[in-house]
């Protein structure tokens, strides 16, 4: 899991500019990172990318970091 959280710490950085202190499992995308839409699908299409797969179909049921960390382990353990 902590490796998945880097990455996604990684590059909600460089999406947003947030620092990755900042973020945690239970932080929320909208209420407790600021994290538009459009900033959401930029992370998830680069998590596509580098995990080659299709997060951003399933970015409703997506509400905070944890859920993102959790489907990243559900597609890829």
């Amino acid at each position: 899991m902590t490796n998945f959280l880097n990455k996604v710490k990684k590059i909600i950085e460089e999406k947003t500019g947030i620092d990755p202190s900042e973020i945690t499992l239970e932080s929320y995308f909208e209420d407790d990172l600021n994290i538009s839409e459009m900033e959401l699908m930029e992370i998830l299409e680069e998590l596509d990318e580098l995990f080659n797969l299709d997060l951003t179909s399933e970015k409703e049921n997506l509400e905070t970091v944890g859920d993102l960390i959790e489907l990243l382990e559900e597609h890829l353990d």
